[in-house]
């Protein structure tokens, strides 16, 4: 008896006393706050009491006035290059280390340009910088290309800019490794970016996934697609279970099994089939993005197919035919099932689709029996974040405005370039049969190949000193002694002049770059012929650095952070974290947790608690405060706001 009312007393004190349930007590000021943007919102039902709405006011007011922005006090560098003694129509080319002059070294560069010195594939088969903390003119970097020309008719001898004279450029951009992806017995579907390689644009990093080109009767425009990939493999679901993969989630609704009168549980997911094959298993999935989009579909995932005999690859344990219908299985669809985003333009008054790129695919591998006979179901998952495109743009439509119109072209450039077959002889040139001989990058390629030469093995790229394929230093190791480079290939971003610029003759002068990026000082803008001394200039660029001065209250309008439920959108729940007023009955996101078994209180029976969740909504959290009534409710806010904000 004694032992039963220390228990009764023990329960009835656990649910008089707030508590969270979370992983921690409180969330932290991130839960609030990202940088100068209020990052949490308040969420009250839409029969919520008069007064939830004025505790809700009161959380949003103390949220409100506890918002600081960092004042900083900002001091700049400036890295300059000076040109001096420069004539007409001399081609001047600045990166991090180098200012050339007609390709010859006259001064160091400006460090300030950004290069790429150490990212890789995690696979380590395609460098993207050697890590050495010293600039190659080989690794990914930005540039400054100058022309000088005289653009008056007759000469004037005086330094004028045409179109196409200043570019801001960005070279040596590799194309990441895809990840290839398969129809059972049809071939390879599409190319999945398997990582993403970084470039730097006017100070902003771009993921670079993939570069293409979109080709019309009249005109090519190439592209760059962006993004984050985000692979998961082998992930398993067991029936209800959701689970988010970058900005999509996914919801395993239902599992049939394997038979030719499938059923499921109130009939809500049954299809017809009229097929005759054993070992078919029926998943049906539901894929939505944090927009609203939704999609239900089906999955025939059927490894052990009869057509095995036929099509080897249909045993595959990555799964089978028959995937993603809702057909009778005897249609063999492809696998696996893909979103795709697409970029389009208006070319001759149509709208063209001018680049198309998976963002998201699910991939059934198999269905097997868990604990307590349940059923799982394993796929593979790719999703795509943050993605977008550099396309390249006109003079008519310039990618910068200001201060001069400038375009962006795309250009694919072209190193080392060697014939096809090997120079056995080392005369320098390649005979007929010469030419025959084929050259593998990697032991295994050759497959069945042969050499044509009688007493020649097959001839190989040499990785180079670097030890990797795919670099400007491979070589043919026939003849180690006269190495001939492999052809490399490589793409440039040019931002260019659309408008010529023409100066007088009267000093100094100043030119800058798109976007204000750098600054061209033009100290004596005569040529040689009009003063003796050719051209002088400066070409300069600003840095900065960023020192802590003092914090500042950011006015916010409280109102603006409180929201009803029936209004939160995925947007809403993909860039914002959320706190939740009420319970299950009065509030639709708090039952919507609670269906889904993510939140474990009973908040209709709660005596007033708080319960912190994270990474509910695409990587967003959750903090949860209720109570079976207002007066609970309200009790668990005034305590937690206690904890947050005294």
């Amino acid at each position: 008896m004694k032992k039963s009312l220390i228990l009764i007393f023990i329960i009835l004190f656990s649910l008089i006393l707030p508590i969270n349930v979370g992983s921690s007590s409180v969330p932290r000021d991130d839960f609030f706050f990202e940088g100068e943007d209020v990052k949490a919102i308040i969420v009250v039902g839409e029969k919520a009491t008069s007064s939830d709405i004025i505790a809700a006011s009161k959380l949003a007011f103390l949220i409100a006035n506890r918002h600081t922005k960092r004042i900083e006090n900002t001091i700049y560098e400036e890295y300059e290059v000076t040109l001096q003694n420069l004539n007409a129509s001399d081609i001047i080319r600045i990166d991090p280390a180098n200012a050339t002059v007609n390709s010859i070294k006259v001064a160091d560069g400006l460090k300030s340009l950004w290069w790429d010195d150490g990212y890789k594939y995690s696979s380590s088969l395609y460098p993207y910088g050697n890590g050495n903390k010293v600039f190659d003119y080989g690794e990914t970097h930005e540039e400054i290309f100058i022309r000088l020309s005289d653009t008056e008719t007759p000469d004037d001898y005086c330094l004028d800019f045409n179109v196409s004279d200043i570019v801001y450029r960005i070279t040596n951009i590799h194309t990441p490794f895809q990840r290839k992806v398969f129809a059972r017995c049809f071939g390879p579907l599409y190319d999945i970016p398997y990582n993403s390689y970084r470039i730097r644009l006017f100070e902003k990093d771009y993921p670079i996934i993939y570069n293409g080109v979109y080709h019309s009767k009249d005109q090519s425009i190439r592209y760059f697609i962006y993004g984050i990939p985000i692979y998961s493999p082998d992930t398993i679901f067991k029936v209800g279970d959701t689970k988010i993969f970058g900005w999509y989630t996914v919801t395993l609704l239902d599992i049939h099994s394997p038979t030719t009168e499938t059923t499921s549980k109130d009939d809500k997911y049954k299809v017809k089939s009229n097929g005759s094959f054993s070992g078919e298993y029926k998943v049906y999935l539901r894929v939505s993005d944090f927009t609203g989009r939704s999609n239900e579909f089906l999955m025939v995932m059927d490894a052990n197919s009869s057509r095995c005999c036929s099509c080897v690859p249909l045993c595959d344990p990555k799964g089978g035919y028959g995937s993603f219908t809702t057909v009778p299985t005897k249609q063999y669809e492809n696998d696996p099932y893909f979103i795709f985003e697409r970029g389009t333009r208006i070319i001759d008054g149509l709208e063209e689709t001018i680049w198309a790129v998976p963002v998201f695919y699910i991939d059934g591998i198999k269905v097997f029996e868990g604990a307590g006979n349940a059923l799982l179901a394993e796929f593979d998952v790719y999703s795509l974040k943050d993605y977008g495109a550099i396309e390249e743009s006109s003079c008519c439509m310039p990618f910068v405005t200001y201060p001069n119109d400038y375009n962006l072209t795309i250009s694919n450039l072209w190193e080392d370039v060697i014939a096809f077959g090997v120079d056995l002889n080392g005369d320098g040139n390649l005979s007929l049969e010469e030419q025959q001989i084929p050259v593998f990058e990697a032991v295994g390629e050759e497959c069945n190949a042969s050499i044509k030469i009688p007493f020649y093995s097959p001839v190989y790229i040499n990785p180079g000193k670097d030890g990797i394929f795919g670099t400007c230093d491979d070589y043919l190791d026939l003849n180690p002694l006269n190495p001939r480079f492999k052809k490399c290939s490589y793409d440039t971003i040019d931002i260019v002049l659309c408008d010529k610029i023409d100066l007088t003759c009267c000093d100094p002068q100043t030119v800058y770059g798109p976007r204000n990026y750098f600054k061209i000082d033009i100290l004596d803008s005569n040529y040689f012929k009009k003063d003796g001394d050719g051209v002088e200039l400066t070409v300069s660029q600003k840095k900065s650095k960023l020192y802590l001065f003092y914090d500042s209250t950011v006015k916010v309008e409280p109102t603006s952070l409180i929201k009803i439920d029936k209004d939160v959108t995925g947007t809403d729940k993909a860039k914002k974290n959320l706190i939740l007023i009420g319970n299950e009955n009065n509030n639709l996101v708090i039952k919507d947790l609670c269906d889904s078994e993510i939140s474990k209180v009973v908040w209709s029976r709660s005596f007033g608690q708080w319960e912190y969740l994270r990474d509910i909504f695409y990587e967003n959290s959750v903090l949860i405060v209720g109570g079976k009534n207002s007066e609970s409710t309200n009790k668990a806010l005034e305590d937690i706001m206690k904890l947050l904000f005294v």
